[in-house]
C-alpha cells in the first residue's frame, strides 16, 4: 500500500515538474517583431536604426518558421527597420517597418476616493 502511495506521489510530481517545464518555456517577454509563419528561411537579416543584425529563423515546430526578434531593450522613440527573409540561396526584398516605443504619460490626480 504504501509502495503504491509512493508511486502516485512520484509520478504527480513528475507531471507538476514537465508543467512547471512548459509553462517556463514557453513565457516570453514582449514585445517582438514577428511575421508570419513561411518556409524556405533560415534567418531574417533586420536592420533597425541603421544597425543589421542576424536573427535566426524562430522553429513552429510544423515545418514553418517565422521572425522573432525582441525589443524589450529598444530606447523610446522612433524606429525605423528593414527586414529581409534569406536562406543558403538567396534574400528576400526588405518590407519596411516603423515602430514607436512610449513610455507611460505621468499620472495626474492621484487621489484617495
Amino acid at each position: 500500500m504504501i509502495r503504491i502511495f509512493n508511486l502516485v506521489v512520484l509520478s504527480l510530481f513528475f507531471i507538476l515538474l514537465i508543467l512547471i517545464f512548459f509553462s517556463v518555456t514557453n513565457a516570453r517577454a514582449a514585445p517582438f517583431l514577428i511575421c508570419d509563419p513561411q518556409t524556405n528561411v533560415t534567418h531574417y537579416i533586420v536592420t533597425i536604426d541603421g544597425v543589421t543584425t542576424t536573427s535566426p529563423a524562430f522553429d513552429l515546430g510544423d515545418g514553418k518558421v517565422r521572425l522573432s526578434v525582441d525589443l524589450k531593450d529598444s530606447p523610446e522613440g522612433e524606429h525605423t527597420c528593414s527586414i529581409k527573409a534569406a536562406n543558403l540561396w538567396d534574400e528576400s526584398d526588405p518590407v519596411p517597418f516603423v515602430f514607436t516605443r512610449a513610455g507611460p504619460d505621468v499620472l495626474v490626480n492621484v487621489r484617495i476616493q
